[in-house]
């Protein structure tokens, strides 16, 4: 009997030192849907497979992130997805955000904008996209929602960088390319000095612009996003992006995102790649995949 109870007492040693080595990480970018707007063109992306509805996409996700040790994540959506998500988050991981392409979706307007703010239902700002609407973030139709932000010290999350394939012919008959280049937020950032801007995707394609900008505004973070896992081309990417930015002294501001959308496989694509990243040390994947995003979420006030 004492030979099994130090057996089990070293089995629950094992367990707690494995959990304790684990390491923390925050999602800053993932997604949720209401019934009506869960449709994909793509059942398989990159060999993840699309969940089969809204349900199953929650309880998929919720899985996916427990099983990589995600302990918080930014989930943006419709008001009503939010909400929904939020009242069957168990064990507190989600960040209430808002995904809007236009300063009307959802019938919203600054007045709304703000009381959610004010009750709390908007934690973050975003995902917020211009580009599919034709314009960048320092377009006018805008700034009512920045200054809001600014003033509450809320964090925003834009969508820098392209789309998926055709995107001008599938619902955003506005987007453009051009559009999404991080050097067009520039007037915000000297607008707004105490302003907390995520640039998801890191850029894309913009991605040495998106270091120069990082370099020249310390408020400005960014996340990898869709670039982790989607393709090689994004592969491609992140890899360029994230020696620049290591180079430029600015790796503190870059922050995990999967951009997770349908796909739940995209966590464990995501982390599998970043984690095979050979140039990056132990301590800086570690602060990508957590301390960065906390200090910008200012999780630990």
């Amino acid at each position: 009997m004492k030979k099994i109870t130090i057996g089990l007492l070293a089995l629950v040693f094992l367990f707690l030192k494995s959990q304790a080595q684990q390491p923390k990480i925050i999602d800053v970018h993932i997604h949720c849907y209401d019934d009506s707007r869960f449709a994909y063109p793509a059942p398989d992306v990159a060999g993840c497979t699309s969940s089969k509805n809204a349900s199953a996409h929650f309880r998929e996700t919720y899985a996916a992130l427990r099983k990589a040790g995600v302990v918080k994540a930014v989930v943006s959506g419709s008001p009503t997805a939010v909400e929904e998500w939020i009242k069957k988050d168990t064990f507190h991981l989600f960040i209430r955000g808002l995904m809007i392409d236009g300063p009307d979706d959802f019938g919203l307007d600054p007045i709304r904008f703000e009381q959610m703010v004010k009750n709390k239902q908007v934690e973050v700002f975003g995902e917020i996209g211009p580009y599919y609407s034709g314009t960048s973030l320092s377009d006018s139709v805008w700034q009512p929602y920045l200054r809001i932000c600014e003033k509450y010290d809320i964090p925003v999350s834009v969508h820098e960088g392209g789309g998926p394939p055709e995107t001008p012919y599938h619902g955003s008959p506005k987007a453009r390319l051009a559009q999404s280049d991080p050097f067009l937020m520039e007037d915000v950032l000297v607008r707004y000095p105490k302003l907390r801007i995520n640039m998801m995707h890191s850029g894309e394609v913009w991605y040495e612009h998106a270091v120069r900008m990082m370099l020249m505004y310390p408020q400005l973070y960014s996340d990898l996003g869709v670039m982790l896992w989607v393709s090689p081309l994004t592969q491609h990417y992140t890899i360029e992006f994230l020696k620049q930015a290591k180079q430029a002294g600015c790796l503190s501001r870059v922050m995990f995102g999967t951009d997770q959308m349908v796909w739940t496989g995209a966590t464990e694509k995501s982390l599998q790649f970043l984690n095979g990243l050979t140039f990056l040390s132990t301590k800086e994947k570690q602060d990508i995949l957590y301390n960065n995003a906390a200090r910008f979420l200012r999780l630990n006030k």
